[in-house]
């Protein structure tokens, strides 16, 4: 039964961390816990999730007490994932898997990726066509995705360095303004440099972080609301300042 109880416990642990490190909101974490742990029928089965961190307790009288405590420092969006997960949950809780199944699926997923040069080539093609969302010629769309391509490269420096979020927006969007802003200046100065830096600067926008905060908030989970808030915050801050850095390194910018 202690066995049962431990393989159980990791399941539901490593549920919450796949869902966490994909940006799901704290409150959908926890139910998906829950539900796992509350296919053992055990007295005392209990999940709690704030924006950096897991914890879940499993208690009965025929097993000692087992409590586990999990840090999730490293976030990013993966609505696959999420989705994933809580089917494997699903199929665990009607029955239609058993446990060592769901656990399974669960590491299967956690190490399957995108290969690095491909998320890198989604990164450069995304900030290219963000700009044309916003109206941008087929240069101006061009422009965008040049600039881009440093960013790749500086965000390799995170796993080594540990820069945090604020840091890595500064270093990795300031050069590549200054790029946009040259290319402009010196090759293309008709083109719209301000169609070209919100495509740039969108996809580290903090859209998610925002709206988990609401939704975190409006379910009454004051701490993972607030944290979330604060995450959104800091980072829309960094991206304003590197794009104000950005523009005056590069000595500003041709009228639009």
């Amino acid at each position: 039964m202690r066995s049962y109880a431990k393989k159980l416990m990791d399941t539901a642990i490593l549920a919450g961390q796949i869902m966490l490190e994909c940006n799901a909101e704290s409150y959908r974490v926890e139910e998906t816990m829950n539900y796992i742990l509350s296919t053992s029928n055990f007295e005392t089965c209990e999940a709690f999730a704030m924006a950096t961190g897991i914890f879940a307790t499993l208690d009965d009288d025929c097993i000692d007490s087992i409590t586990e405590i999990r840090r999730v420092p490293n976030r990013d969006t993966n609505l696959n994932r999420i989705y994933k997960v809580n089917a494997i949950s699903r199929q665990l809780v009607t029955k239609e898997i058993d446990l060592d199944t769901a656990y399974q699926r669960l590491q299967d997923l956690k190490e399957s990726e995108y290969p690095q040069w491909l998320k890198d080539l989604g990164l450069i093609l995304m900030c290219g066509f963000y700009a044309a969302l916003f109206g941008a010629t087929p240069i101006e769309l061009v422009i965008a995705s040049v600039a881009a391509v440093i960013m790749p490269f500086i965000y390799k420096l995170d796993p080594k360095f540990k820069l945090g979020t604020f840091v890595l927006n500064l270093i990795s969007i300031i050069p590549a303004i200054v790029i946009i802003i040259l290319i402009q200046k010196h090759f293309v100065p008709d083109a719209r440099i301000g169609i070209s830096i919100v495509g740039l600067i969108m996809p580290a926008v903090p859209g998610t972080a925002i709206t988990n905060a609401i939704r975190d908030t409006l379910r009454g989970d004051y701490n993972s609301g607030a944290a979330r808030a604060i995450e959104a915050f800091v980072t829309a801050l960094s991206v304003a300042i590197a794009v104000a850095l950005g523009l005056v390194l590069a000595g500003g910018a041709n009228p639009l």
